[in-house]
């Protein structure tokens, strides 16, 4: 208490005192200053930078060029590519995927090469062999003119180069199906692409079988894995279990921050806290951090049993402990949410300052929204006078709520501190044989553990009490029956945070005890085995990962966004289930079709036609040599990578990469002429100089916010392509074209990414695929998935029997949880609105051609949705919690559960997602407000053909009315509040589908049903 009460007191000047001078860290990006000031930072940047500048460090004696030949640049580029910035056992899987691709494309090729000799005319290819024979014969060095007369195409055979083309156009169809389908395998696509091409675009000049043309490309990438697992292994190493558990230390430190932000919401005025306010703002950005690093934790979870560790705890103990932190999580986001919550219209119905001029009228004004009916204003404002009367609004009793949980408050602070410390002792004193450390956490996480039950215990027997005191008068006066109705809004609102507080706090307990319970069985360290190699097959083919965040892909696919529930329960409506062998493969050959059209077949064919059209010119003839010359091979790469799904993901493409182009051919000019000069390079200057130019490229290809990933690895690319091409074509002896040094190397680049973009971009307008459309149609798809998870969770509150498991984590007693099921649509729903908000934001790319896009209504649309889901989330939660037996008693005069209000809101649902599907606009005659449905279902629901309320419903609700002391209570009033507050959210998007989609007017009906409503005035 006294801690709470200081915080009180020091509330207004610590808000001042945050308020310092600027430094020059304040002016730098969060991402920058906060790794630059971060010793692990520096050892994952010196690490990398070191295996970069040795990459490169290899290319310039003459020998170790000489055997790693014309593509000698290439394992500098795959350092940039992919630094060794993970665990070891991370970056072997990532790598092992890499070699794969290259071997993929490798062996298509050799396939491709063997049966194009086959098809080979062999009487032209002697007749070809013996002409050159001939023609070189008497002179000097007839090996070279052998080899230019290769590269000139003087041996090309239209039968073999239409072999090469069907195998090129195979692989590459199949390459593109994996990183449309497979985006966590993104790199295996690319580098098995740049496999292929590279050997179907020269194989054909050959005469005879050269199986070996990847050999330069293979010897720098085992080069470059070579060196990076050396410094791994040596240069500041860090298991996969080590760094886990520091990802969890910080994850602690924000659900800490997150608890202790609490306080200030509490201490705050509603009126204060609105969307944009610096204290929304903040729980806003913590929870958005809690999630991030949620999500790599969630990530990396299947793969820390396959590493050899060193430590306390194994895989399995490190993964134990992320479903109760996982649970933790979400439950500190609903508590999170109160502060939304303190600033909704409904609940600033009051006026805002006591010396504020604002008439009565704008106050009550300021509380509705569109939509109101008469009889819903009359409620309202009925309302909002009692709880002025009364002094019972939110802000007078907001000093309550702070006031009764602040010792459950401080208790969690000291627990999740205690859960911190333990855990960092354990991974950082994994090499010390004493315990003594770990001993003295643990003690300390048990006495703080015992603090939070006591606290619990307290809040429950006492301090929850100190909620009703406001109210106590009006309940008295509710008994003597001086008052008709009790305006009970917002106690239970503060029921709803006292509710969440208490599932936050119960998440804690069972968090506490599952890591006690591990730290008192591990005490002694030892050497952990890997185990479970399948594990990599589920992380390789689960959804969403960095390599397509790389490369603008889109992870959530068309056919994912549909509802497990549509899809279970959805029939074709023109035909039946086929019967026999033919109905069959007919269905098989119509749901092939039906692929065809879709974005990803789309993309796939494109991807195949672009290639083609790219590598006709370097097998015919006449263009043969000059496309070899000047390198025409990577304006084919660039063409393949710069294709995408969405016409808004490649525009983005186009400006990242163009741009990154741009500034990596400068910057490695700039290198390359202070470390060259106008000659070939001196080794030591040009390591020197390129050392220091690489750091700061290390540092954002590592560091950098994933949206500008495709511009900084296309300006790393870039600087070592001129830089790598420069140096080898000054220092390699033997090359049969050189592609020039320094600004004729830039220029050519430049061309040939203008080529490849210019390429694709052809091919994307024919048609386009327009990621609106598809925006739209995920917003519909997660529409249709939130409505049928409030069906879900609305049938396990009217469900007879008990609809929640019960579960005991290992050191914690048996608790109810969530079902498997349920779980699962939680997740899938809040993955969707994930990648629906990067969709969104990316689908602004595709330009304004014809009119403006409504950027802000669809944005807006996923915020609802996202607070739908929080408020279903918020529901489960509470039903959780909730005595079985006070859930059964309470079915009849909730009005909630009433069957007419689930019919409107499923309704609502459908009408919106359908309107969204098909563009079709929505109609004016339709609720607009569920608020008033409620009111109405509410009001006249029970009244008999008499008029007359039975006398069983109104011993009902008295008795219900009575139980509002009870501990059970709270969670039955945050269910109910969850329910309003999804209903009031589904009102407000309802309004944005309208602005989006239209609305039918019906002329006359806003007028007519203010005139019924006025005349059934409430008594």
């Amino acid at each position: 208490m006294s801690s709470e009460k200081t915080q009180n007191e020091t509330s207004i000047p610590s808000s001042l005192a945050d308020k310092k001078p600027s430094s020059l860290w304040d002016k730098l990006p969060p991402w920058v200053s906060s790794n630059l000031r971060s010793w692990k930072s520096w050892k994952v940047l010196l690490r990398c930078w070191g295996v970069t500048w040795v990459c490169l460090v290899i290319m310039l004696p003459n020998k170790s060029l000489a055997t790693l030949g014309n593509t000698a640049f290439f394992a500098l580029l795959l350092s940039i590519m992919l630094p060794p910035n993970m665990p070891v056992q991370i970056f072997m899987i990532t790598v092992t995927t890499l070699v794969l691709g290259i071997a993929l494309g490798w062996a298509i090729s050799c396939a491709g090469m063997a049966a194009a000799l086959a098809a080979r005319d062999q009487t032209l290819l002697k007749q070809s062999l013996q002409k050159e024979a001939q023609s070189t014969a008497g002179m000097a060095n007839p090996d070279a003119l052998y080899q230019a007369a290769i590269f000139n195409g003087d041996f090309l055979d239209t039968r073999s180069t239409v072999v090469f083309g069907v195998f090129l156009g195979f692989g590459c169809f199949l390459f593109a199906l994996i990183r449309a389908y497979a985006p966590k395998l993104t790199l295996m696509s690319v580098f098995g692409t740049i496999a292929i091409d590279i050997f179907c675009s020269y194989g054909p000049l050959f005469p005879f079988a050269q199986y070996t043309l990847l050999n330069s490309l293979l010897t720098a990438v085992a080069c470059y894995i070579a060196i990076a697992l050396i410094f791994i292994t040596f240069a500041f190493p860090e298991t996969l279990n080590h760094s886990y558990l520091a990802s969890s230390a910080q994850l602690l430190d924000k659900l800490k921050d997150i608890l202790a932000l609490q306080g200030d919401v509490l201490g705050s005025d509603p009126h204060d806290v609105g969307p944009g306010s610096p204290l929304a703002t903040k729980a806003t950005m913590a929870r958005v951090g809690m999630l991030t690093q949620l999500k790599q934790l969630m990530s990396q979870k299947q793969m820390l049993n396959l590493e050899f560790t060193w430590g306390r705890w194994n895989g399995d103990d490190v993964q134990e402990m992320l479903e109760p932190i996982q649970i933790l999580a979400s439950r500190l986001g609903s508590l999170n949410g109160f502060v939304k919550m303190m600033a909704h219209p409904m609940t600033l119905a009051d006026p805002p300052k006591e010396d504020d001029t604002q008439s009565d009228d704008d106050s009550v004004a300021s509380g509705s929204t569109i939509g109101d009916t008469y009889l819903l204003r009359q409620f309202r404002e009925r309302n909002i006078a009692a709880e002025t009367e009364h002094h019972v609004r939110l802000v007078d009793i907001l000093p309550t709520i702070r006031e009764a949980t602040a010792d459950v408050r401080d208790a969690g602070i000291a627990v999740l501190g205690a859960l911190k410390e333990l855990i960092v002792a354990v991974n950082t004193k994994r090499y010390k044989r004493s315990h003594n450390e770990q001993d003295t956490r643990l003690f300390e996480l048990d006495r703080a553990l015992s603090a939070l039950r006591t606290a619990m215990e307290d809040f429950k027997n006492d301090k929850r009490l100190l909620l009703l005191q406001p109210y106590q008068h009006l309940f008295e006066q509710a008994d003597a029956g001086l008052l008709k109705t009790v305006p009970l809004r917002s106690l239970y609102l503060a029921f709803v945070f006292t509710a969440n507080l208490t599932a936050v706090s119960n998440g804690i307990v069972a968090l506490a005890e599952n890591v006690s319970h591990t730290a008192a069985k591990r005490r002694k360290a030892r050497l952990w085995a890997p185990k479970g190699l399948r594990a990599i097959g589920k992380v390789l083919r689960s959804g969403r990962g960095s390599g397509e965040d790389a490369v603008g892909e889109d992870a959530q696919k068309d056919d994912d966004v549909q509802s497990e529930d549509v899809r279970r329960y959805k029939l074709d409506p023109d035909s039946r289930p086929p019967q026999n062998i033919l109905q069959r493969i007919a269905n098989v050959i119509h749901r092939v079709y039906k692929w065809t059209k879709t974005p990803e077949a789309l993309f796939t064919f494109r991807y195949v036609l672009v290639t083609i059209a790219l590598w006709i010119p370097q097998v015919v003839r006449p263009t043969a040599h000059f496309v070899y010359a000047q390198r025409g091979v990577w304006a084919l790469i660039m063409a393949q990578t710069t294709m995408n799904i969405y016409a808004s993901d490649q525009v983005f493409n186009y400006v990242m990469r163009i741009g990154g182009t741009f500034v990596g051919a400068l910057v490695g000019m700039v290198c390359w002429y202070i470390g060259a000069g106008h000659g070939t390079g001196n080794p030591y200057g040009l390591a020197a100089i390129t050392g220091a130019f690489l750091l700061p490229l290390v540092f954002l290809r590592i560091y950098a916010p994933p949206q500008f990933l495709v511009g900084i690895l296309m300006t790393g690319a870039t600087f070592v392509l001129v830089v790598g091409y420069s140096w080898i074509d000054g220092n390699l002896p033997g090359v049969l074209v050189n592609v020039g040094m320094g600004w004729q190397v830039t220029w050519r680049r430049w061309l040939l990414v203008m080529i490849g973009c210019a390429a694709s971009f052809i091919l994307m307008m024919f048609p386009p695929k327009s990621g609106r459309k598809a925006v739209r149609l995920r917003n519909a798809a997660v529409i249709s998935g939130i409505s049928y998870l409030y069906s879900h969770i609305t049938s396990l509150w009217l469900s007879a029997g008990e609809p929640f498991e019960a579960a005991r984590q290992k050191g914690a007693s048996a608790n109810r949880v969530w079902s498997p099921q349920l779980r699962e649509k939680v997740i899938s729903i809040a993955e969707q609105l994930q990648d629906l908000r990067v969709r969104t934001a990316m689908s602004k790319w595709e330009g304004s051609i014809r009119g403006a896009w409504a950027f802000e209504d669809y944005n807006q649309l996923v915020e609802l949705e996202n607070d739908m889901l929080g408020s279903l989330i918020l529901m489960a939660g509470a039903l959780v919690n909730m005595d079985p037996d006070l859930r059964k008693t309470t079915l009849p005069h909730t009005f909630v559960l009433n069957p007419h209000f689930i019919s409107d809101v499923i309704s609502t649902f459908v009408l919106l997602s359908q309107s969204l599907r098909t563009g079709e606009p929505l109609h004016a005659a339709q609720y607009k407000n569920l608020s008033d449905r409620l009111q109405y279902h509410s009001g006249y629901a029970f009244v008999s053909n008499s008029g007359a309320v039975s006398a069983s419903h109104t011993n009902s609700r008295k008795a219900l009315r009575q139980s509002i002391g009870s501990y059970e209570y709270m969670f039955y009033a945050t269910a109910v509040v969850a329910v309003l507050n999804m209903a009031s959210t589904l009102n407000e998007l309802r309004r944005v589908v309208a602005d989006l989609c239209g609305e039918v007017p019906l002329e006359g009906f806003e007028r007519w049903r203010e005139e019924y409503d006025r005349s059934r005035m409430l008594a």
